[in-house]
């Protein structure tokens, strides 16, 4: 399994120049002057850009047919599954550290006020959390229809999905103003658990993606 992801990233070396270029714009547009704090979006854009990136290696195992040599190897089609997940995993992840400590170091250059270590992580988390529901509606696609029929799926998809928690978050407006609930002692809970709370919740996307992403795979021959 790791010699599936050392593979995957092998070929994302194309994009090298690509991934440079993406990180120099984000670092021009946090160096406004305006800006009087640390640039979250840097931190979020660092995230889904890293997380995105990986996506690319179902397209160059399409045009390879690399399924069809990856399945001689000694490993079960859980396990090729998983390696996927991980590579996501650990661009995601390189992302969201990669961004926090460059606008720390953008915000001491310019001597910016900088966000406590609770506020970048829960920063970082919401970029995770974004690119893991993402990832987790598009690889379940990719396996099921193919890199290329498997974009416009997780387009209708992720349509769908963010239409139904725009009107989960309308009906909980709703539920608030007609039961009078306190807002206040709820944001005291939110902020002491918050960053918990998301973590838990980017682990259960990618969980529950990654059992429909191998249930999809395992009936696959190739």
């Amino acid at each position: 399994m790791k010699g599936l992801i050392i593979k995957d990233l092998l070929q994302l070396k194309s994009y090298l120049k690509s991934l440079i270029i993406f990180i120099f714009i984000f670092i021009c547009v946090s160096l406004e002057p305006q800006n009087t704090s640390t640039d979250g979006l840097l931190i979020i854009m660092m995230t889904l850009g890293l997380g995105m990136f990986g996506i690319a290696t179902f397209s160059y195992d399409e045009m390879a047919k690399a399924n069809k040599y990856i399945l001689t190897f000694p490993l079960t089609k859980k396990e090729i599954v998983l390696s996927k997940y991980i590579l996501q995993f650990i661009l995601t992840i390189t992302g969201a550290i990669l961004g926090i400590i460059l606008s720390v170091i953008i915000s001491l250059v310019l001597n910016k006020g900088i966000p406590s270590f609770i506020d970048l992580i829960s920063i970082a988390l919401s970029g995770m959390f974004g690119i893991g529901l993402v990832e987790s509606i598009q690889m379940p696609c990719f396996y099921k229809f193919g890199a290329e029929k498997g974009r416009i799926y997780m387009f209708i998809i992720t349509i769908v999905v963010a239409f139904g928690a725009g009107a989960i978050v309308m009906l909980g407006e709703k539920m608030t103003n007609t039961f009078s609930i306190n807002l206040s002692s709820i944001n005291n809970i939110l902020e002491v658990f918050f960053p918990i709370i998301l973590l838990g919740v980017i682990l259960i996307e990618y969980f529950i993606s990654h059992k429909i992403s191998y249930k999809i795979y395992s009936k696959k021959e190739f």
